[in-house]
């Protein structure tokens, strides 16, 4: 079993892999590696030991497992690499340039230190800047040592590392319990509650926040200067808002676990002992706080290892500081010398030579010489008279590119530029030239604003007083319905000097109509539910409360299926697709093959494709039946046609081509019914109540009865009801003090459910429990008035509208508490249909474009068909802005399965069937795969924490630090990126737009040291680019005029004028 490692284990290893030949193993070979250490349980001590040549000791407890883990990979590293990964433990600076292999480095040092030092994985410490950096880095170590050995390391941002810190010592530092971290959109709510006098517009906020982040920097750093009256009463509000609201911001991330560790020597001694290896990537880039907790964590085993390049230093105004290279010699290096990486191995000589030529017009820290083997084609220099040239210009050499380049694909092109505002004029050209492209800025996961709204509401459930979060969540939600009404409840709040926005927005509603005041009720009655939900756990699991909050919220700016259910059929409603189902979902829960049927062979492929992607899981195949081929037909197989006439019946065959809605609607609403078939039942145990009142104001109303229905699985098994004698009254009715207790018994544990429960009813009742001298009830609680809003209905304060929905009657000899008990019972239980119904409709939203795709090969009696039905429109529609995005690569695949098809002529298909061109801002709000990427990650927070509330926090960090930082490997499309945003990437070819004075460098770069960082910007753009580089800028952007940028004369190089007058004006 240890053949294929080229040097000779020793005997007594070979024979310890001979007696446990018959273990279950997992091996992680690589060929290329000529060293093994193996990791061994012996079962006797339940310890997992490591063997190295010298004998064994222990490592980690993990029993009953035996790893053959390669060590660092020495062969193929170049004389400098290898002199960087394996010099002696203690302070080490590695210098690297651009593509000279720091990543492996970082890499292999690891390795190193694991496998030949001896060093436990768990005593190192590996810090990068970016997620993507970190997720690169332990996809590295997997791949290189193991995946269990990696997940032992750690590693990740600082911001990430320190977060840790706080989560472990919040109570030390005098952080509350699940604080929270106030992102970007946070800080802007906490700013303006602070100071509503400001200008609410979010470029006023934005500058606001600069001038914060400044003022705490200063008051760190520059304490003896004095701050003016109003920077001092800005930063002291703000950070009053903070604490009130128990957040964090992103500087105090870093200056609090800093503080921590230099105040408490035990807990800095404890860090020290666990860490006693650190790395840190790109440490060019940090800021005196990152730097000085490097030092306090390395200082006393100087066991630090650092890659830096002071050329690609972009982050000033971050606070990041080239020069802490200079600092990191005198403090660790004592007068030994940096290991220089200067073999690239990305860029062509033509490329390199242009960088090193353009950069040398900085004073450089350090000299050195970066060479490579690689030749290639000349960089080109570009003008042009518009923007509009530019990116056509562009996007038809990149089709050019594409067809006259073998294997070159558009995900090995990017285009960057220094500002957004380019990037989303080279959109809407790309998008129209039907070149597939990729804009970072929009796609982060959590910038879509359903996503955005569905974290600020989980923010307020984990942390009710965080009033901040309320008020963030319920601006956005209600800017979507009406852009008024959020000043409205603002002016409210402002008029009545009320100090919290929670109960500005609770009362705002009482003092307009109903109807004006129905859409905050909503809002704040969602946000009350889930709250509750989480605080007192009435939800089965976080991916679940995800879902109902994002069918909850409104979603009127987004196309998608939800805001056209009335116009799609329920999967099971229709009988002969209920007769399916019961056929392909035992096979689906048990695997076995599925082939899919269809005389038109393009359209078979598709629904294949569309059931594939569908239905994928461990155990199920799912093939095409193509006609004259052989099918392996056994007791697990299933036929499934999608034809009009069926053929002979067989045992194993299926039909379903009959359907009116079309082969691929069929297939999709199958699928529909399959995944939401084994969903657990919602709420299947509650107790519904309903109180009698002599009036309807929730502050002074008296209870008058009482009554309520226990529910189990659907159907009531008990009933409560009491009437309740008010204090003035002197009948015989019990008393409310009388009644409370046999309620309290009566409802146990159950979730309590009320019909605008609280605005009234829960209200009531726990005001009357504090009167009577008893604790309110600990139960949760759930009011079905937001529900009922959200899914359209005609949901006012009183339950009758409901009733009428639904079509339910009351008792009319019931008394009124018991009446309206049942009555909500029933409402609820046909809410919770609705709502299974409402999942099934929308169930692979994000397969709309195979559908709206499979619709144009529809056929009726041979022939193609295209006048769809009115579900078919709103699946096409809706399938179609996704099909005709930029990125999309349906058409695409088809066609490369299919040459005979063109796909130019398959879009313009259609653009004519739409009506329309797809707009960017519409594709950027709406992505059914980010919201399935969301829920994915719900589902692996919530897998991971011990409780629902250790997983909403733990998504929330996620959230906060995550940046956009894009994985689109997979998506065949264009880069669109700044130049910020490409640090740290590479593509074979490379467009370099803007070019242009007061752009590139921009008008903020005043003096020496702000050119310096913009030269260092075009530096690290050029640097991405591998074969090909072409940099251009224009004379007319719009509403103003441009001048060539002042870097066209230090780069050296030629323009191509397209057109462009002789004498450009700025």
């Amino acid at each position: 079993m240890c053949s294929n490692v080229e040097r000779k284990m020793p005997a007594f290893i070979d024979s310890y892999c001979a007696d446990i030949a018959q273990w279950p193993v997992v091996f992680s070979y690589d060929y290329r590696v000529y060293f093994y250490r193996f990791i061994i349980i012996l079962p006797t001590f339940m310890y997992l030991y490591a063997v190295n040549w010298s004998g064994l000791r222990p490592v980690v407890h993990r029993p009953w497992i035996i790893i053959a883990m390669p060590d660092f990979d020495p062969i193929t590293l170049n004389a400098r690499q290898r002199e960087a990964v394996t010099a002696p433990i203690g302070p080490v600076l590695v210098l690297a340039g651009p593509g000279t292999g720091k990543t492996r480095v970082l890499t292999e040092r690891i390795a190193y230190l694991v496998s030949r030092r001896g060093v436990y994985p768990e005593n190192i410490l590996a810090l990068t800047f970016t997620n993507k950096a970190a997720a690169e880095l332990q996809i590295r170590l997997s791949r290189t040592l193991s995946k269990e050995t990696a997940e032992v390391i750690t590693a990740g941002t600082f911001h990430r590392f320190c977060i840790s810190i706080l989560r472990e010592h919040r109570e030390t530092v005098g952080l509350p319990p699940h604080f929270g971290i106030a992102d970007e959109d946070l800080q802007r709510t906490l700013i303006y509650r602070a100071f509503p006098r400001l200008n609410p517009n979010e470029s006023n906020l934005n500058n606001v926040m600069q001038n914060v982040n400044r003022l705490k920097w200063q008051r760190r750093y520059k304490a003896h200067v004095p701050m003016k009256k109003g920077d001092a009463e800005l930063l002291n509000q703000y950070e009053a808002e903070l604490k009130k609201n128990r957040l964090i911001d992103f500087d105090d991330l870093i200056f609090l676990a800093h503080d921590l560790l230099h105040s408490h020597r035990q807990i800095l001694a404890d860090y020290r002992a666990q860490f006693q290896h650190i790395l840190v990537d790109e440490f060019q880039d940090t800021d005196p706080v990152q730097y000085a907790l490097v030092y306090l964590l390395g200082a006393a085993h100087r066991s630090v290892f650092v890659v830096a390049d002071d050329e690609q230093s972009i982050y000033g105004w971050r606070h990041a500081r080239p020069e802490h290279i200079e600092q990191f010699q005198d403090d660790f290096l004592k007068g030994h010398l940096p290991i220089f990486l200067e073999e690239n191995y990305r860029s062509s000589a033509e490329i390199l030579r242009l960088a090193r030529v353009f950069i040398a017009n900085n004073d450089v820290l350090f000299e050195r010489s970066i060479r490579t083997q690689r030749s290639g084609h000349r960089v080109r220099g570009m003008a042009f008279d518009t923007f509009e040239e530019e990116g056509q210009f562009i996007a038809g050499d990149i089709w050019d590119r594409i067809r006259e380049t073998p294997h070159l694909v558009h995900r090995d092109i990017a285009v960057l530029y220094p500002q957004h505002a380019i990037g989303s004029e080279l959109e809407r050209i790309f998008m129209r030239a039907n070149v597939p492209c990729l804009m970072a800025h929009r796609r982060g996961l959590f910038d879509q604003p359903v996503i955005r709204r569905a974290l600020s509401v989980l923010r307020y459930a984990l942390d009710g007083a965080n009033d901040a979060s309320l008020e963030l969540f319920l601006r956005r939600e209600l800017e979507v319905v009406d852009p008024k009404l959020y000043p409205a409840v603002r002016g409210f709040q402002k008029q009545k000097n009320i100090e919290s926005f929670k109960q500005a927005a609770f009362l705002y509603p009482r003092t307009v109509s109903e109807e004006e005041g129905v859409d905050v009720e909503r809002a704040l009655g969602l946000a009350g539910v889930v709250h509750n939900a989480v605080q007192r756990g009435a939800v089965a699991s976080l991916p679940h409360l995800v879902d109902d909050i994002l069918d909850q919220l409104n979603t009127s700016e987004l196309p998608s299926l939800k805001n056209h259910l009335d116009d799609i059929v329920d999967p099971l409603e229709l009988s002969d697709l209920n007769i399916a189902l019961n056929r392909v979902l035992p096979l689906w829960r048990r695997g076995g093959t599925l082939y899919v049927a269809c005389r038109d062979e393009v359209l078979r492929h598709m629904l294949t494709t569309l059931i594939r992607d569908a239905l994928a899981r461990p155990g199920l195949i799912i093939r095409e039946a193509v006609p004259g081929s052989r099918l392996d037909v056994l007791s697990d197989t299933l036929i499934l046609s999608f034809d009009e006439d069926p053929p002979k019946t067989l045992e194993h065959f299926l039909h379903l081509g009959g359907l009116a809605c079309g082969a691929m609607l069929a297939a999709l609403k199958l699928c529909q019914a399959i995944r939401c078939a084994d969903l657990p039942a919602y709420m299947p145990e509650y107790t519904a109540f309903a109180l009698e009142t002599a009036s309807d104001d929730p502050e002074h109303a008296q209870i008058t009865g009482l009554g309520a229905v226990r529910v189990r699985d659907g159907r009531v098994v008990d009933t409560f009801y009491s009437p309740v004698r008010v204090r003035e009254d002197k009948g015989t009715a019990p008393t409310f003090q009388e009644i409370y207790l046999a309620f309290q018994a009566f409802v146990g544990i159950d979730i309590l459910v009320a019909h605008n429960g609280y605005a009234f009813d829960f209200q009531v009742l726990h005001r009357e429990a504090r009167r009577n001298g008893r604790s309110r009830m600990p139960n949760p609680t759930v009011d079905i008035l937001p529900m009922a809003r959200s899914y359209g209905a005609t949901a006012t304060r009183d339950l009758r509208p409901l009733c009428e929905r639904y079509d339910i009657a009351s008792d009319p000899n019931d008394p009124p508490a018991r009446a309206r008990a049942l009555a909500l019972y029933r409402v609820f239980e046909a809410m919770k249909k609705e709502r299974a119904s409402r999942y099934r409709r929308m169930t692979h939203e994000r397969l709309l474009d195979h559908v709206a795709l499979g619709l144009l090969f529809r056929t009726r009696d041979g022939v193609r068909d295209t006048e769809f039905s009115r579900e078919e429109h709103v699946h096409f529609n809706l399938g179609a802005q996704r099909l005709l995005g930029p990125a999309n690569l349906c058409i695409r695949n088809l066609v490369q399965h299919y040459p005979r098809l063109d796909a130019d002529r398959l879009r313009g298909q259609t653009r004519m069937l739409l009506g329309e061109d797809p707009r960017p801002d519409v594709l950027a709000l709406h992505a059914p795969d980010q919201i399935q990427r969301f829920r994915d990650l719900c589902e692996r927070h919530g897998a991971a924490a011990p409780s629902l509330q250790e997983g909403i926090r733990n998504l929330l960090d996620f959230a906060n630090l995550y940046k956009v930082e894009l994985d689109t490997q997979d998506r065949d499309a264009v880069h669109l990126l700044t130049l910020h945003a490409a640090k740290g990437l590479e593509f074979r070819e490379v467009y370099i737009c803007g070019l242009e004075d007061r752009i590139l460098p921009n008008a903020r770069a005043l003096n020496s040291a702000d050119l310096a960082e913009q030269r260092r910007l075009l530096y690290v753009g050029i640097t991405r680019a591998m074969d090909r580089l072409t940099l251009s800028c224009v004379q007319h952007r719009p509403g103003r005029n441009m001048a060539p940028s002042r870097f066209w004369d230090e780069l050296g190089l030629e323009r191509d004028d397209r057109g462009v007058d002789a004498a450009p004006t700025a």
